[in-house]
């Protein structure tokens, strides 16, 4: 059986909705969003075998679906929405999940690029509620069967997908892949391994390999799989598993990526400029509207994917392609939030490395200042090395995070204490306005380090 705090928890959703029963709205965003936010407290993640099931006795809508599955550390969400702008520049409708949101919990939920309403997702939420409540009982077995928050979210997109078809749905894992729910998908159409960095090391394993591993547990029998060459025992792992399952495989490097550059447009907007030897459409010129050079790795992952897409019969072209990946905007990634100001959500030491890459290569007239905070369960003592040893920053502007994952002031200063350009504070308010009481009109201004914090950036600049 389920636990009282739970039971305690439904019932009061239930008679929210059985008193507001006349009301136009039942139930509010707020308060779905406050009983998920419960769950990690109240339940616990359960087995793909046990997920796959409830699916079953939702009616597999899955089964029709046209899937493209996402793994990986870093870039999963950009190669997302790479692909699904992509889809819809070709007359597609596209479906998105993804993970984390920055503002709203709606932005999860995508279609051509738009998030869902609010409606839209409470009818959702009430729906896998009341599923869930008819599946306890119909046996025993599953009387104590509850989602935890990512896999009630995971059922919420079915959901969602099914009422509201896609041609397409972009389908972005949660942690790592073989034990992912969304691993329950039996058939997509292709799976796309994006880079394999040290990150979750508490649930995906200490070495490169045993991530990779995990990554590589979407792979499925005779279903294409995409990658980018990083690092040779990643790409080995990835192989081996693509090989086992009689999977096609295509591996990306940076040797089919050519001539990258960065400009500035009249409008003032960044743009990446570079070159892609595409298997479909030969050497081809493309540009993004992002100042993150990183960027051309995962829309050269998105590329692949749309050639394996052509393969099966979609109706793509070259222009498609092009006008897509320019059109793509993914916050939160080198994002100019404010004229000067840049968001990145780089959250791990390999996203440290990208983002510096892509900071250092900005010309700036005036200082370059760096927000920077961390949440406690990543590398921030590699992290604040990465940065400190840099020297792309004059001045360093370290801040706690509104949230309970946020490492101590302590650790903090401990992880900087090897610099003396570092101030600290107490809040991301505090930090932002030392740096607006230092910063000249040719200042360049960035904000890295969690998601966290460019959620809470993005959030008060909005």
């Amino acid at each position: 059986m389920i636990s009282d705090d739970l039971a305690r928890n439904i019932d009061y959703i239930e008679n929210i909705d059985k008193e507001n029963i006349d009301k136009e709205n039942k139930l509010t965003l707020s308060i779905c969003e406050e009983f998920l936010d419960r769950l990690p407290s109240l339940t616990g993640k359960h087995s793909v075998l046990e997920n796959r099931d409830f699916l079953d006795f939702m009616g597999s809508p899955d089964e029709g679906m046209k899937i493209i599955h996402v793994a990986g550390t870093n870039g999963k969400g950009s190669v997302c929405n790479y692909v699904s702008s992509i889809l819809k520049h070709a007359g597609y409708k596209a479906g998105m999940f993804t993970s984390p949101h920055l503002v709203r919990i709606t932005e999860r939920f995508q279609i051509d690029g738009r998030e869902i309403s609010e409606d839209v997702f409470i009818k959702a939420f009430l729906e896998i509620l009341n599923k869930v409540k008819d599946y306890q009982e119909q046996s025993p077995l599953s009387s104590d069967f509850f989602p935890s928050y990512f896999e009630y979210l995971f059922f919420m997109a079915m959901v969602i997908y099914k009422v509201h078809p896609v041609d397409y749905l972009v389908l972005e894992t949660g942690l790592g892949g073989l034990l992912d729910v969304t691993n329950v998908i039996r058939k997509p159409l292709v799976s796309i391994i994006t880079e394999v960095g040290k990150d979750h090391m508490q649930y995906l394993g200490d070495t490169y390999e045993e991530i990779a591993a995990h990554k590589a547990g979407i792979i499925k029998k005779g279903i294409p799989v995409i990658f980018f060459d990083k690092r040779k025992e990643t790409t080995k792992v990835i192989t081996d598993e693509a090989i086992k399952k009689q999977a096609k495989i295509r591996c990306i490097s940076d040797a089919s990526i050519k001539n990258v550059s960065s400009a500035t447009g009249n409008e003032g907007n960044k743009y990446v400029d570079f070159c892609y030897d595409s298997e479909y459409y030969n050497y081809v010129g493309l540009c993004l509207r992002s100042s993150a050079v990183y960027q051309t790795q995962n829309a050269a992952l998105a590329i692949s994917c749309i050639e394996e897409l052509k393969s099966l019969g979609a109706d793509i072209s070259l222009n498609d392609i092009q006008k897509g990946l320019l059109d793509a905007k993914w916050p939160c990634r080198m994002e100019e939030i404010k004229k000067g100001f840049i968001v990145d959500g780089a959250h791990n030491a390999d996203g440290i490395e990208a983002f510096l890459k892509s900071a250092g290569e900005l010309d700036s007239k005036g200082s370059k200042i760096l927000l920077f905070g961390v949440v406690s369960d990543k590398q921030y003592m590699q992290m604040a090395s990465m940065i400190g040893n840099s020297r792309i920053f004059d001045k360093i502007a370290v801040c706690s995070l509104k949230t309970g994952r946020s490492l101590d002031m302590d650790s903090l200063k401990d992880a900087f204490s090897s610099f003396d350009n570092v101030s600290f504070y107490d809040s991301v308010d505090e930090a932002a306005c030392y740096i607006n009481s230092i910063k000249k009109d040719d200042d360049l201004v960035f904000a890295a380090g969690s998601l966290y914090l460019a959620g809470q950036l993005k959030e008060k600049f909005e």
